[in-house]
């Protein structure tokens, strides 16, 4: 698959959970087992609003169930290098 069609279906299963694309992303970095241990989540913003949107992860706990972490491994299986294919 595409990494345009990736991106499609990683913002699906954002809107499904309820999430915006960078709040899945930011979750999904949060839930790395090496991240909680000994890691750090760097986040950038432009605005404001990305800058509170990016912080949300953070303030609200975002954290995903088994399914969102199993569709985000399925895209990823996929399409597994990005910068290889638009």
């Amino acid at each position: 698959k595409t990494t345009l069609h990736a991106t499609e279906e990683y913002a699906k299963i954002a809107s499904d959970a309820g999430l915006t694309p960078s709040e899945l992303a930011i979750g999904f970095v949060r839930s790395r087992e090496f991240v909680k241990k000994n890691g750090s989540v760097i986040v950038g913003a432009t605005t404001m609003d990305q800058l509170k949107e990016n912080l949300a992860p953070f303030v609200n706990d975002v954290a995903l169930d088994e399914e969102v972490l199993a569709r985000i491994n399925e895209v990823h299986l996929k399409c597994k290098d990005p910068c290889c294919c638009l």
